[in-house]
């Protein structure tokens, strides 16, 4: 009998370790394929014959991705479950990766919107996974969650002009490498494949493939979804065109890829740090306010410098991205009472929320051609961040939303 229950232990413990692996291996592939493509642009611009509206779509089309399939997903999770349904993605993900760099450029806008929707499947889902897995440490594994997703997001931009430039090498190869994530996270929920097939938990079952009607009349899950939207759509925005922003105040193609980097490692720390505060506060109501500033007097400091000292103002922005991006992933949590909630509240934010965010790289990139500067673009990057600011005061509100129709509490 001691046998049989030390047997056990271990045989959980490893699982447990194994689905850590899963949610660290799976955050890193939600990024690092739409930020190496920003640094990216100077070297197969001219060799694809690409505008400036084009290249916006590129990383456009994930987010259009992310709006229209978002709310299938619960559907997805509901027949298959969530892991088997990540797994699947993963398959798709790879395949999107290495598809978009193999021809010109309707074939890389082709992979870029196969890899979207596997992406938007990680970003429905993830929430989640770890609200249902780790109940009792939600603070710190969405810190976790997110600490990966921003680590490799930040590593694909330095690195990926540097692997470009390799003699043997080229910008498909630089492209094509970060297919190794989802690969990795493939062959990791295969080896949990005996833990999903014996699990009794169907965590997803009663999850609505659309969210409650009722949902749409409450003013926080607006304010969510909002929120959610505008704290994507300057991110987006800054990985598509900050390298082109950087070389017009004078750095090099390489530098630029570096201060990328730098800008997305100011997310770390507070992509970790913010979670955990976050949901030991009743309200988030002023760390959400103050994140949306935080973004503001980042982009002002691009706007205006053009010497190393934008540095600074690149980790603030980058403090501003990691706090907004973890409050957000925590509202569908803290916001909500059980798992399936929070998967119809993450649907709706996430699916119009990308819809919202899809506007950033294809619009600024145009307003960047018509104006000849990217003055314009830049203020609206920062009325972005101070909307942020006044969602995230209500979307902070101690409330849990309402989902019967027939409740008054939380709706408008």
């Amino acid at each position: 009998m001691p046998r049989f229950t030390i047997s056990t232990y271990t045989k959980q413990r490893y699982y447990t370790i194994l689905l850590i692996l899963v949610i660290l291996l799976i955050a890193a592939t939600l990024r690092s394929p739409i930020t190496s493509v920003g640094p990216l642009i100077p070297f197969f611009r001219e060799e694809l014959a690409a505008s400036n509206s084009m290249i916006g779509l590129v990383n456009t089309l994930p987010l259009l991705a992310f709006g229209i399939f978002s709310p299938f997903v619960p559907k997805l999770s509901s027949k298959f479950g969530m892991e088997i349904t990540l797994f699947i993605a993963m398959i798709f993900l790879s395949l999107g990766i290495v598809i978009r760099s193999l021809g010109g450029i309707s074939i890389l806008l082709f992979g870029t919107l196969l890899l979207g929707m596997a992406i938007a499947v990680g970003n429905i889902l993830m929430p989640g996974l770890i609200k249902s897995s780790f109940p009792f440490h939600i603070g710190l594994m969405t810190g976790l969650y997110s600490v990966s997703m921003n680590i490799f997001g930040a590593l694909a931009s330095g690195v990926s002009v540097p692997i470009a430039s390799i003699a043997t090498l080229d910008w498909r190869n630089a492209m094509q490498i970060w297919s190794l994530l989802s690969f990795l996270s493939i062959i990791v929920l295969l080896l949990r494949l005996p833990a999903i097939r014996s699990s009794n938990k169907k965590v997803f079952v009663e999850v609505k493939s659309q969210p409650s009607k009722a949902i749409f009349k409450s003013k926080i899950a607006w304010a969510v979804t909002f929120f959610m939207g505008l704290q994507s759509l300057i991110p987006y925005s800054l990985f598509t065109w900050l390298p082109d922003i950087l070389l017009t105040k004078g750095f090099t193609e390489s530098e630029a890829g570096w201060l990328i980097a730098i800008y997305q490692l100011g997310l770390i720390p507070t992509t970790f740090i913010a979670p955990i505060i976050a949901a030991r506060l009743q309200s988030q109501r002023l760390i959400a306010c103050i994140s949306g500033l935080l973004f503001f007097f980042g982009l002002l400091g691009i706007t205006l410098t053009s010497s190393d000292v934008i540095i600074a103002f690149l980790i603030l922005t980058g403090i501003g991205a990691g706090t907004t991006f973890s409050l957000a992933m925590m509202f569908f949590v803290l916001r909500t009472n059980t798992v399936s909630e929070s998967s119809q509240l993450s649907s709706m934010a996430q699916s119009i929320g990308y819809m919202i965010a899809a506007l950033g790289p294809f619009l600024l990139g145009s307003i960047a051609e018509w104006t000849n500067g990217w003055a314009v673009p830049l203020a609206i990057l920062m009325t972005a961040s101070l909307c942020i600011a006044f969602f995230g005061t209500i979307a902070g509100k101690n409330e849990k939303i309402s989902f019967e129709p027939k409740s008054t509490k939380g709706e408008v």
